[in-house]
């Protein structure tokens, strides 16, 4: 009852603690009585603003992409192309990556429409840079694929080989400059074990590796927009908690664990990267302060949170609830005002 009264005030007051605030703008889409057993298919898994963050583009937990103009607040959808698993948004080239069902990994422009074939296979994760030059595509071994995405075509320019299977995750910094895989294996009386290693672009071998330790994989795994830090969420015994490194000198800037959720589904960091959004299946929206290494917002829904998006302009938050819903949330820190 109090977390519901908790959800319900949220939607009229706004929030300030030490220096940040947030509050609720509007709602996208109507809202559908959540299951347990298994999301809705017009649950948001993955979101991305545009660059004039004037529109957010949605994937489906079904596979459906659309894109939500959050003027009109009405939405109509990009393409014929339902996304397996995971889509990949590239803000400056105004283009996703996406798995299709018949495994093509393709390439498709929201302004012109065209779509390029990259490559078929069952790749488990990918990832682009933000202006869209780069890609990397992992199928879940010990392999990171390369790509080059050129006016005359993408080409396979490298093979990477990691230490253990990426089966937790892939990402590419927004600049292209930085590749993390996230690593599992499993071994009986060894549990689970994830380990995240970094490169630079330009180098065969890692020049990081992260080891969580023995957690239960990873459900997210990004760079900071500055691409100097790196954000995972870590599971053990059946709570999850999130953690933070400089990429330079590996040092760790933030550790928590022990949330009240299996999972932490949702991570993104502020535009500005001094900020973390973190949302998981208790329906817990937590925003963290990275210098201090404290919350400094926690809100509390009635429903799982599955994704999380912050606007590039700094106005916005969007959240993705389990009741099929994208609560808009307006987004300022001290600095701003």
């Amino acid at each position: 009852m109090k977390n519901l009264l908790i959800a319900f005030l949220f939607n009229f007051l706004c929030l300030c603690v030490q220096g940040a605030t947030l509050d609720f703008a509007f709602q996208l889409g109507e809202k559908q009585e959540p299951r347990l057993d298994k999301l809705l298919p017009d649950v948001a898994r993955q979101m991305a603003f545009s660059r004039d963050s004037k529109k957010l583009i949605a994937k489906g937990m079904g596979g459906t992409v659309v894109k939500w103009d959050l003027q009109s607040r009405q939405k109509r959808e990009i393409s014929r192309i339902h996304a397996k698993r995971w889509f990949v948004y590239s803000i400056g080239a105004n283009q996703l990556l996406v798995r299709d069902a018949d495994d093509n990994i393709t390439i498709l422009s929201l302004g012109s429409g065209d779509e390029t074939l990259l490559t078929n296979g069952q790749y488990e994760s990918g990832s682009l840079s933000a202006e869209g030059t780069l890609a990397v595509l992992s199928k879940g071994d010990n392999e990171v694929e390369v790509w080059q995405l050129a006016k005359q075509g993408p080409k396979a320019v490298k093979t990477l080989q990691t230490s253990f299977p990426v089966r937790n995750g892939l990402t590419l910094s927004d600049n292209g400059q930085f590749i993390a895989a996230a690593e599992g294996t499993y071994g009986d009386g060894e549990g689970h074990r994830t380990a995240i290693e970094v490169w630079n672009t330009i180098n065969e071998h890692p020049i990081k590796v992260f080891n969580t330790g023995e957690i239960l994989g990873v459900w997210n795994v990004l760079f900071s927009p500055d691409a100097t830090m790196l954000a995972v969420d870590t599971q053990k015994n059946a709570q999850s908690g999130i953690r933070i490194w400089e990429v330079e000198t590996g040092r760790q800037l933030l550790m928590k664990s022990g949330f009240e959720a299996y999972w932490t589904r949702a991570l993104a960091f502020s535009p500005t990267s001094d900020s973390l959004a973190s949302g998981g299946e208790g329906g817990n929206l937590r925003i963290w302060d990275i210098s201090e290494g404290e919350s400094v917002i926690w809100e509390t829904y009635p429903t799982g949170i599955q994704s999380l998006a912050f606007s590039p302009n700094g106005e916005y938050l969007a959240a993705a609830l389990w009741d099929t819903t994208i609560q808009i949330l307006h987004w300022g820190t001290s600095h701003e005002r």
